[in-house]
């Protein structure tokens, strides 16, 4: 008995479908001499659309189209359009009682709950490609679509299997965020979500069958990441974040070992040219003003030497003297000269190019220009950028090299 009993139900759901989407719900409720006075557009196709939603849900429209291919039938369905405006329920309270009694046996038939809402019914004229005279009945059947986890599933309500007659038209789409992940039978077309059969089309029980799951990364309406298509998370992303990451933490270490064996190497030589001040090679000079034969010499000759120079000769010479770099302090203790003459003069040999002046902190380190120990100890200014270029944007790097920054990375590849 039970079996019989869930026999009829397929054969009430089908029916009554299948009655829906060849346009019989154009035919009012009427009785009497009323309906001898009614006159029916002929259908030529129904476009029937279902938005499944999240939850399960889905709204329908069922669009029953009549071709208007000359004037003669323009002008009768524009005269069967004020009469549908001017009493949209009489059309729209049968509609309303057949597909309540549809979901009222889909309901006994799953043993999900559902309900029916949302009934509206409009009436146009679309001219483009072709002038076509459209009615247009929408509604919302709660818990439509099963569900399983994150998994949407429509094709349990059809018992009994779904026909859809020739030139007729099926759409289910997918939620919003979801993908297609199984459908039997295959469409006749996919386009962003949307999967579209084609009549004459006699799908099998409980089909068509459309499983939608959430797309990677989306969020389920209880606040929960999806985890879907975690089957396809292979060790090629893991492996893909290795290959990319690896390199970049051994080149950082490699910049930062050389860049700091150099920085030292410069400090030294800056050090070593501070205290370099004038002692070197002064140790080798006559003690006292006696020559090698033991006579006494005039001590004042190198003075009198000096006084023949000019200032920047006798810089030049002291640096010559020097191992070719100074102090700019050292310089004006050796001539005593005052602060301001030294600037003077080292800033106009800067000028002429006979020296070369580097700034280290407050003081100056004055060199000859073709001092090639001056030349070694000066760093690379392409090296130091690069240093610093590292050191700026390397922890950029690896936030980029994370997990989800990969995914994008790959996704931009392929397209």
């Amino acid at each position: 008995m039970a079996a019989v009993s869930k026999a009829g139900h397929r054969i009430i759901i089908s029916v009554i479908v299948t009655c829906l989407l060849i346009g019989v719900l154009l035919m009012p409720a009427v009785t009497g001499e009323s309906a001898a006075q009614q006159s029916q557009p002929e259908t030529d196709n129904t476009v029937t659309r279902i938005d499944v939603y999240e939850n399960g849900s889905a709204r329908w429209t069922v669009r029953i189209r009549t071709q208007l291919s000359i004037d003669q039938r323009a002008r009768e369905y524009a005269a069967f359009q004020d009469q549908f405006r001017n009493n949209t329920a009489q059309y729209l309270d049968p509609f309303r009682t057949r597909i309540t009694g549809v979901v009222s046996n889909a309901e006994n038939a799953t043993g999900r709950q559902m309900r029916v809402t949302g009934f509206t019914a409009s009436t146009s004229i679309q001219q483009v490609p072709r002038r076509w005279g459209v009615v247009t009945y929408e509604f919302t059947w709660v818990h439509f679509a099963a569900q399983q986890e994150s998994r949407v599933i429509v094709g349990d309500v059809f018992q009994g299997g779904f026909f859809l007659t020739s030139n007729d038209t099926l759409q289910i789409v997918a939620p919003d965020g979801y993908k297609t992940s199984r459908v039997e039978p295959e469409p006749d077309s996919r386009d962003a979500g949307m999967l579209t059969w084609n009549g004459r089309t006699d799908f099998a029980d409980t089909h068509p069958r459309v499983i939608s799951s959430p797309a990677t990364g989306q969020t389920r309406q209880n606040g929960s990441t999806a985890s879907v298509d975690t089957d396809t998370q292979s060790d090629e992303d893991r492996t893909f974040r290795e290959t990319i990451t690896t390199p970049l933490v051994v080149g950082f270490i490699l910049v930062v070992f050389v860049g700091s064996g150099l920085l030292i190497r410069y400090r030294q030589r800056i050090e070593n040219g501070r205290d370099g001040g004038g002692a070197t090679e002064r140790n080798d000079e006559q003690p006292t003003g006696v020559s090698p034969t033991g006579q006494s010499t005039d001590v004042d000759d190198h003075a009198t030497q000096q006084a023949v120079l000019t200032e920047e000769e006798r810089v030049i010479e002291l640096l010559d003297e020097n191992g070719g770099r100074m102090r700019q302090a050292a310089i004006a203790e050796e001539f005593d000269w005052s602060a301001s003459k030294t600037s003077r003069v080292i800033g106009q040999m800067a000028q002429e190019n006979s020296i070369e002046k580097l700034r280290i902190g407050r003081e100056n380190l004055v060199a000859l220009p073709d001092d090639a120990q001056w030349s070694s100890c000066e760093p690379s200014p392409g090296l130091v950028h690069v240093i610093w270029v590292w050191y700026r944007w390397y922890p950029v790097l690896l936030r980029w090299s994370g997990p989800a920054s990969m995914l994008d990375l790959k996704a931009s590849a392929a397209r």
